[in-house]
């Protein structure tokens, strides 16, 4: 999220005490990962256990982040902007830099007109389209379709009814968004992607801090970047990053259902099947083959070539070429001997009777000998 605020200005909406000048610029809010010197980082306590367990103390140290936001001094060296509540304060930048956007842009207008490529249809159909939107050559906009402030689209584009295109959206050319498709503010769309309806991208991540008073949630003002000749299913929920991008990459293609959780990255040319749930920050190599009802758990790294079977849990990382199947997953020659074993429960636990007899009716001869010796 850009903010291009001066530390004095940041003062003023949030408080708190900065190591920097007053007149230093702050041009946006970024992770520790990939934020520069004239950046923001955010260290967040996400509940009870240590503040590094969403970020590690180690991408601390290596961020190139110009301010980090805070509670305490973290680590010497590192430019500080403290406070008491540093969730409340990123909260309160985000909620300044939305009102100043929504003031800065209230020419979004309905017509219940047809735009000139829609004339040559039967009725005269609504859309509500901004005046700063652009569309390019050949684009159709169906009846109902929301296109707001600043969003771009290609050339010979298909909009369909009831789709919503959110502020500053980018979609690339020979994109298709089938009926009620929502592609939320400054999200991108590569071209020649496919999306089906229902489909919905950049929605909030699920990101909250326990506190003793509850739940508070964390603003998701992150994206979601997919490549182009993407293809995604009905119904399926891609999030928007915390601070940065979820990453589709070039030829991905998933099946309907599917979520999608924040800061994922997706490898370019996977397959994910239908149902499947792939948590936070995961990140998954190029080509691989993802089945039905599979869950990924959050910050798992699966390496490129990998398969994992359908109903599988991923619980940790996976190296490149892996085949892995089971709750939780394992290898699938292991996974394949297991079930053999499993298959033959009944026969082993007859087996184990007969021996608990045996050794029973051994006992009580030796109790019986024992008398005499």
């Amino acid at each position: 999220m850009h903010l291009n605020l001066s530390v004095a200005q940041i003062k003023r909406i949030i408080g708190g005490e900065c190591s920097l000048d007053d007149s230093f610029i702050v041009e946006k809010i970024s992770s520790f990962e990939s934020a520069g010197k004239n950046d923001l980082s955010v260290l967040i306590d996400r509940g009870d256990k240590s503040v590094f367990d969403a970020v590690s103390l180690e991408n601390i140290k290596k961020s190139g982040a110009g301010l980090i936001l805070s509670k305490t001094k973290v680590i010497s060296g590192k430019k500080y902007f403290l406070t008491s509540d540093p969730l409340g304060a990123f909260n309160k930048l985000v909620e300044f830099i939305e009102n100043k956007n929504n003031n800065e842009n209230k020419n979004f207008t309905c017509e219940p007109t047809c735009p000139p490529k829609l004339e040559e249809r039967r009725g005269k159909p609504s859309v509500c389209v901004s005046e700063t939107a652009v569309l390019q050559k050949g684009v159709i906009v169906e009846a109902n379709a929301v296109i707001q402030d600043e969003a771009h689209i290609g050339l010979n584009s298909f909009v369909g009814s009831h789709v919503f295109i959110g502020k500053n959206v980018v979609i690339g050319s020979n994109v298709k968004l089938y009926s009620g498709v929502k592609i939320l503010d400054r999200c991108c769309v590569g071209d020649n992607t496919i999306i089906h309806s229902g489909a919905v991208v950049g929605s909030d991540g699920f990101g909250y801090s326990v506190t003793k008073s509850g739940l508070r949630k964390i603003p998701q003002i992150g994206i979601v970047r997919i490549g182009k000749d993407v293809e995604i299913g009905a119904n399926c929920c891609i999030d928007r990053a915390t601070f940065d991008q979820t990453i589709i990459g070039d030829g991905v293609k998933i099946d309907n259902s599917v979520h999608v959780a924040h800061n994922v990255k997706i490898g370019d040319h996977s397959v994910i099947l239908s149902q499947t749930v792939i948590a936070g920050s995961v990140n998954i190599g190029v080509g691989c083959q993802i089945g039905g009802q599979v869950a990924i758990k959050d910050h798992v790294n699966i390496g490129n070539g990998v398969k994992i079977v359908s109903k599988s849990a991923v619980m940790k990382d996976l190296s490149d070429g892996e085949i892995v199947c089971g709750i939780p997953s394992m290898p699938f020659g292991q996974w394949k001997r297991v079930n053999v074993i499993i298959s033959r429960l009944p026969e082993f636990f007859k087996e184990f009777g007969k021996i608990k007899s045996f050794l029973k009716k051994a006992k009580e001869k030796r109790r019986f000998f024992s008398r005499f010796f």
